[in-house]
């Protein structure tokens, strides 16, 4: 009860204090306004990066498993198939069609030595971003060797 009485000595007008403070005054509601704004303006092209950034992986991703499908098609075949106008044959499914913007695929066949002990196969999937500027095409190089050569 002592330190009751001598708040209310020290402070005699603290009840009303009480009163006259139960709502925001104008200056902290635009002080909170700017500081929201700030926030806002900061976060939103950050949101906008990692889209971005994101799609940007899922078209990667998509990529190298076409690239990867394939190579594992062109590797299936026979030794003596794999040459240049029976690559040329094979096209981009219609999910990566649809998915990645105007790719662009090239298979290259070379074979080394003159008895062609091996063959090179090279694959290249390129496409544009959605600014229309290429990206960094997806590239895989394989070797084949005929079977009873091993």
């Amino acid at each position: 009860m002592k330190n009751k009485y001598h708040i209310n000595q020290e402070f005699p007008f603290a009840k009303n204090l009480q009163c006259i403070q139960r709502g925001f005054t104008l200056v902290e509601m635009m002080v909170a306004g700017v500081l929201l704004m700030t926030v806002t303006m900061i976060i939103v092209p950050a949101i906008y990066w990692v889209h971005c950034e994101q799609k940007q992986t899922e078209h990667c991703q998509i990529a190298i498993v076409e690239v990867e499908n394939l190579m594992e098609r062109i590797v299936a075949l026979p030794f003596d198939d794999v040459n240049q106008p029976a690559v040329d044959k094979f096209a981009l499914s219609e999910s990566t069609l649809g998915q990645l913007h105007d790719p662009n695929l090239a298979i290259e066949i070379t074979e080394s030595g003159d008895p062609p002990l091996m063959k090179k196969i090279q694959i290249e999937l390129g496409w544009k971003d959605q600014h229309g500027v290429n990206v960094a095409p997806v590239r895989l190089t394989s070797w084949v060797c005929p079977k009873e050569s091993l």
